[in-house]
């Protein structure tokens, strides 16, 4: 079983290993979006650069993303922050201590509903609407629930943006999970990092937590939770979340015990479950992504 933490973690620890040869964003939206003079942003340009995801101004300037939406990048601040690199260390410059240290900071920062859920709501909104051509145009050439979305098209970007901000506040409760005092994401990355050292024939293959830890039962119970109470509300979000991939239907597939009981015990409370899950590993992957390519690409 993979818990969604690891994959997070791993592509937050791609971005470390590149944070010192980012360079600050373009100040305007015509710069970011490298439109020709005498031209101005469209209406989702303009969104998008509001709404900016794959804004690194917070390395150059070591303050933290004043946009406390964006968990990942407020997380990603404090490593860079506390960890600064040199070209030989990258990604062995991190342990637990030093993952646990970044938590702790990015999870206070975003304590007490920092990222309310009208924030959230106002962003992926806003840009569901501005961008509404872009984004069907998107599907229309590359489909939805493929694993993956391009970020380099102003489409692509569009969607990846207002899945991160639809995400937002489950993504920072699950990066702020803990079990047993311990962090679940550093749990997830110790067990990884453990596997990998035992696994010489194929350093890529991460297996994590097992379906009955209680940090995955619980990750699958925040999933759901938010899921049923917040279905996707606007249209274009409901283009992408029913798509092929759904993990919440792989964790059901790869531990139907588990989540088998976690669902009836929501039903038997009343509860209604809907059955457009969202690729919830897959939409901050893709957001992960996106910063990587449009900062250091």
């Amino acid at each position: 079983m993979k818990s969604f933490s690891f994959f997070v973690l791993l592509n937050v620890l791609i971005l470390f290993a590149y944070a010192q040869n980012q360079t600050p964003p373009a100040a305007t939206c015509e710069l970011t979006f490298a439109i020709q003079q005498g031209s101005t942003c469209t209406p989702c340009q303009q969104a998008l650069f509001k709404h900016n995801t794959t804004d690194s101004s917070f390395i150059e300037t070591k303050k933290p993303p004043s946009d406390k939406c964006l968990f990942t990048s407020i997380l990603f601040h404090y490593l860079t922050v506390n960890n600064p690199l040199s070209d030989d260390q990258k990604l062995n410059n991190l342990d637990s201590q030093k993952i646990t240290a970044a938590l702790d900071q990015a999870c206070a920062d975003t304590a007490n509903n920092a990222c309310s859920e009208s924030d959230s709501k106002n962003a992926y909104t806003e840009v569901s609407k501005a961008c509404d051509v872009e984004v069907n145009k998107y599907i229309s050439a590359n489909g939805t629930g493929n694993g993956g979305t391009n970020i380099s098209s102003v489409g692509g970007r569009a969607i990846s943006t207002m899945i991160e901000y639809y995400t937002a506040i489950p993504t920072r409760d699950n990066f702020c999970l803990k079990v047993n005092n311990q962090y679940c994401t550093v749990k997830s990355f110790e067990q990884s990092e453990a596997n990998r050292n035992i696994t010489t024939t194929d350093t890529n293959t991460f297996n994590s937590l097992s379906c009955e830890d209680e940090c995955n039962k619980q990750f699958y119970k925040n999933l759901l939770s938010y899921q049923s109470s917040h279905p996707p509300d606007t249209r274009n979000l409901q283009k992408v979340f029913i798509g092929k991939n759904n993990p919440l239907q792989e964790y059901e597939e790869s531990c139907p015990s588990m989540t088998s009981n976690i669902a009836n015990n929501f039903k038997s409370d009343g509860q209604k479950l809907t059955h457009q899950f969202y690729n919830y590993s897959g939409v901050i992957l893709i957001s992960l992504v996106g910063f990587i390519y449009t900062t250091f690409m």
